[in-house]
């Protein structure tokens, strides 16, 4: 994006020659800039390095950890590569500066440059990034300050998910980038083993630390009629829910096939899809050829996802690859049981049979059964009582926010 200054922070800092970024000032303009937040000779300096914090579980997570992180201990800053993203303007009330960098198509090593020089400039300690993108440049970025003056940033990245890129070259990005970094956190047991096998991480960097989420913003109990009015579908009836971005890695066609199998036998139940992206015309032809345009309510990005999924008497999720959803935490946290795909961190969020069932990704047989069986279960709120006692029991995030606290203190042998 070209209208971005060599990082602009605080105010964005955008030119006023483009209508779009005119948009992003007046969305961030209370981000606090960079003397909002100065540490002192007793804090350590972090910086989050995201691709954009857009309406996403990875981006959520990241306010979360900023949220709870000791400011006596560590003075906080955001990097974002692409654009600032919808929850940017969340952090005004964390009082955490936010820097934006125009990410050029393609591999960019101006950027790493640019990023090394916005690290000396602002003294950062550590950086902690955020998937593939900002691992490879925040890595390349702090190993260049490195070799400036022999000391740089320690590197710390967590690894979100595995993505559905298909190039031979990514997974050698990974491994340099890894090869760069003081300790790489993995997100689930298969993200561990993921990033030992494909990644090829050295064992001694790795590391894995569950997400976590607030059991007090989700939990059971909501007001179902007003949910259900909030999202405009009907009162009656049974409701299958899903929140996640509308992308080809989330399958959605998969679950609107299961849902369209479901609808044959159930006639009362109504499909609700909580999100966009990339992928809705594409899903909203496909409702129409199938009959289900009064069936499937495509509600879009919100916000008020505790308020919402009370409406819900089951959560769905159709991904092809996940890290550790947070998503499905929320979900059980608000005492719904699941039915989801067998991928990725899944397994350990939803146990099987007891707050949930999973299934082949890509099977909307199996998908559109697995809804039934839950649906017709007479004891239906049990699952969803053993899903929330299974978050509490190991889904914390004072717990995750404390895990990575540890990290930044051993690293910065403080």
């Amino acid at each position: 994006m070209e209208g971005y200054a060599d990082g602009v922070t605080g105010d964005v800092g955008v030119r006023r020659d483009d209508a779009v970024h005119l948009n992003l000032r007046s969305t961030l303009h209370h981000v606090p800039d960079r003397e909002a937040q100065r540490s002192t000779s007793k804090t350590a300096r972090v910086a989050h390095i995201v691709l954009a914090l857009k309406l996403g579980g990875l981006e959520r997570m990241v306010l979360r950890l900023l949220e709870r992180t000791d400011r006596r201990r560590f003075t906080l800053s955001v990097c974002a590569l692409d654009e600032p993203g919808e929850l940017a303007c969340q952090l005004s009330k964390l009082r955490v500066p936010l820097t934006v960098f125009g990410r050029k198509p393609g591999i960019d090593f101006e950027l790493a440059f640019r990023l090394a020089m916005w690290m000396e400039r602002e003294r950062i300690d550590l950086i902690h990034t955020h998937n593939a993108g900002p691992h490879f440049y925040g890595a390349l970025a702090a190993g260049l300050v490195r070799l400036w003056r022999r000391r740089g940033p320690r590197i710390l990245h967590t690894k979100h998910g595995v993505g559905m890129s298909t190039s031979t070259w990514q997974p050698r990005l990974n491994h340099f980038s890894s090869w760069l970094s003081d300790r790489v956190v993995a997100v689930s047991s298969e993200m561990h083993e993921f990033a030992l096998t494909a990644d090829r991480v050295e064992p001694s960097k790795l590391i894995t630390v569950l997400n976590g989420v607030d059991p007090y913003e989700f939990s059971p109990g909501g007001n179902r009629k007003s949910a259900r009015m909030r999202l405009g579908v009907p009162q009656g009836g049974m409701h299958v829910g899903c929140v996640a971005r509308l992308s080809p890695v989330k399958d959605h066609a998969t679950m609107i096939e299961a849902f369209a199998r479901l609808k044959a036998k159930r006639p009362d139940v109504h499909l609700t899809l909580v999100g966009d992206g990339s992928t809705r015309a594409e899903l909203v032809r496909k409702v129409a050829w199938l009959g289900l345009d009064q069936a499937v309510t495509f509600a879009g990005s919100r916000l008020d996802i505790p308020e919402i999924l009370p409406a819900f008497d089951v959560f769905a999720l159709s991904s092809l690859t996940e890290g550790a959803s947070l998503t499905l935490m929320e979900a059980a946290a608000a005492g719904l049981p699941i039915v989801a795909t067998r991928v990725g961190g899944n397994s350990e969020i939803v146990e099987e049979q007891k707050s949930g069932i999973l299934v082949p990704p890509r099977d909307p047989d199996a998908f559109s059964a697995a809804l039934y069986e839950v649906l017709s279960r007479p004891n239906r709120e049990r699952m969803g009582i053993a899903g929330r006692t299974r978050v509490l029991e190991r889904f914390s995030i004072d717990g995750m926010a404390q895990a990575y606290q540890s990290l930044y203190a051993e690293l910065l042998a403080l």
